[in-house]
């Protein structure tokens, strides 16, 4: 059967995200909005619409471990006799948050922000905005949890769907590809706009993974798979999924381009080039930019076109 689409509120910069329903031969829920009344209430409608209940739900199966997409997971179980399914690389954001989200908290302050040299307000505004989305999820009692590999296969609507691992946007993002209708659930990885490609903390004692060099290889990927109709996190589902992942590798080329171009002209530091390439949005949005950012000196590095020097303690970046 064809995935339901079920659109939840939650008044951030996407507006909405999505799950997606499968009623036959059990109730499954793909991603289960952000941690709101109004997102219950909407997955309540939403469900009856189809002639279901919570209480119906066997199974909640999450693409990757970001709260706008496994928000309700824990009140639904709570409520139903519902398992949650997720990657296994992903499991312990679902039954360890207060864990996950003090080492994400200590990596950002200690080791990730104080060498890009941006101000304590800007450093405040991050790490404020991160105690914000901490409280937007509920976390899934580790009895409730049954975890999948990232190259695994899932049941759904009567279909088999393939897992596969897309990281970038998240590190354990998975999107789930049913080859027989050329179908995809794309989570995160492929929406209409690019998303930003979150810097996840890396295991003590390991360097952290580029994300958007990640996100581009995960492109590749989506590319080589013959798809007829894409249903993505946020926004409608569309067709023409290469002519989407085209346009978002062009724009993420030019603003690669546009960043090298200002690093030649002597804008070596992250709080200059933030304020330059993002220069047509408010003072106090500009911040926003931060991760795209991040994501072009990655690329740069990457393909050599930049070298990273460490001045006193700020990171300066200089063309090669």
């Amino acid at each position: 059967m064809e995935p339901l689409r079920i659109e939840f509120p939650i008044g951030w910069s996407m507006g909405s995200v999505n799950a997606y329903l499968f009623t036959q031969p059990e109730v499954v829920l793909v991603d289960a909005g952000v941690k709101t009344e109004a997102c219950w209430e909407m997955l309540v409608a939403g469900l009856a619409t189809h002639g279901v209940a919570v209480r119906d739900l066997s199974r909640v199966v999450v693409t990757h471990p970001h709260v706008d997409h496994f928000g309700l997971a824990g009140r639904i179980v709570a409520e139903s006799d519902a398992t949650v399914w997720i990657c296994e690389l992903g499991a312990p954001w679902l039954t360890d948050m207060d864990g996950m989200w003090t080492a994400r908290m200590a990596y950002y302050r200690d080791e990730f922000l104080p060498p890009l040299g941006l101000s304590a307000q800007a450093n405040e505004i991050i790490l404020a905005g991160m105690r914000g989305l901490a409280a937007h999820a509920d976390p899934v009692p580790a009895d409730r949890l049954v975890t999948f590999r990232p190259d695994g296969a899932l049941q759904m609507g009567g279909a088999g769907w393939q897992v596969i691992h897309a990281p970038g946007h998240a590190a354990a993002q998975t999107v789930f590809y049913q080859p027989e209708v050329r179908r995809l659930l794309s989570a995160d990885m492929l929406l209409a706009v690019a998303p930003a490609p979150v810097i996840d903390h890396p295991a003590p004692g390991e360097r952290r993974a580029p994300s958007l060099p990640l996100f581009l290889r995960s492109f590749d990927a989506l590319d080589a798979l013959a798809i007829d109709m894409v249903y993505p996190g946020h926004g409608r589902p569309f067709s023409d999924h290469r002519a989407v992942i085209a346009r978002q590798r062009a724009r993420i080329a030019d603003r690669k381009t546009q960043c090298l171009e200002l690093i030649r002209t002597g804008q070596t530091t992250v709080p200059q080039l933030l304020e330059s390439m993002y220069a047509h949005q408010p003072p106090e949005s500009r911040i926003a930019g931060l991760w795209m950012l991040i994501g072009y000196l990655d690329l740069l590095l990457d393909e050599g076109s930049v070298c990273e020097e460490l001045r006193g303690g700020v990171c300066h970046y200089y063309p090669v």
